[in-house]
C-alpha cells in the first residue's frame, strides 16, 4: 500500500496524534481534508472571498502550531472548528472600527454562480447561504460535518439548547427559501409542489 493511500485510511485524530508526535509533513493531509469545509463554515463571517482565504489559514496555522495541545478526546473536527470560531471572531473585531457604513448591498451568488453551483448539485446549500449567519453555521455543521449537538454547542460556544433552537429556525427559514425558489421556476398560476430535500 503506498504513503497515499495509508493516509486516506487514517482518521483526523490518528492524523493528528501522528502529527504532534512529530510526523510534521502529515499536516498537509489535514489541510487537504479541510480547506473548502473550513471554506464554507467561514463564508458569512466576513465579507471578501479574499477574507475568508486568509482566516482559513490563520486557522490551519493557529491548528499546526497548537497540535500539541490537542485532546484525543475530542474530535478533531471539533477541535478545529473551535479554532476557527475564534479567528472569526479576532477578524470581525479588528475590522469594526474600519467599516464606515453598511454597503446595504448582499452576499448572494450572482447569476453565473448559481448556475455553477446548481451543476455541482449544491442549491440547496446555496439557498442555505441566504440564511443568518448563525443559523447557517449550526446547519452546516450539524448536517454537512455530522456533527453533534453537542459539540456544535462547544464550537459556538452555546447551550445544547440554543443550537437546536437555531437548527429549528434554520430548517422552517430553508424551507420557505425552497418554496420560493420552486415558485419562481413554475409557469405563473401554478403552485409549486411539495418539497422533499434530502438535507432535512
Amino acid at each position: 500500500m503506498d504513503r497515499i493511500s495509508i493516509l486516506e485510511h487514517l482518521s483526523d485524530e490518528e492524523l493528528a496524534s501522528k502529527i504532534s508526535e512529530g510526523s510534521r509533513s502529515l499536516f498537509e493531509e489535514l489541510v487537504s481534508r479541510y480547506s473548502r469545509r473550513l471554506f464554507y463554515f467561514l463564508r458569512h463571517r466576513t465579507d471578501t472571498d479574499q477574507d475568508i482565504e486568509d482566516l482559513v489559514q490563520e486557522t490551519f496555522l493557529k491548528a499546526f502550531k497548537s497540535i500539541d495541545r490537542f485532546n484525543p478526546e475530542w474530535k478533531f473536527s471539533t477541535w478545529l472548528y473551535t479554532i476557527a470560531n475564534r479567528e472569526a471572531i479576532s477578524h470581525h473585531r479588528a475590522n469594526k472600527k474600519m467599516k464606515h457604513s453598511p454597503t446595504g448591498t448582499s452576499s448572494l451568488p450572482d447569476p453565473e454562480e448559481t448556475v455553477i453551483r446548481k451543476e455541482e448539485s449544491q442549491n440547496i446549500w446555496e439557498l442555505a447561504s441566504t440564511l443568518p449567519k448563525k443559523e447557517y453555521e449550526a446547519l452546516w455543521l450539524y448536517y454537512a460535518e455530522e456533527m453533534p449537538i453537542k459539540d456544535i454547542a462547544r464550537v459556538t460556544k452555546k447551550s445544547p439548547i440554543t443550537v437546536r433552537v437555531l437548527l429549528y429556525r434554520a430548517r422552517l427559514n430553508l424551507a420557505e427559501r425552497i418554496d420560493k425558489n420552486a415558485f419562481s421556476k413554475n409557469p405563473a398560476g401554478t403552485s409549486p409542489a411539495k418539497h422533499k430535500f434530502s438535507l432535512l
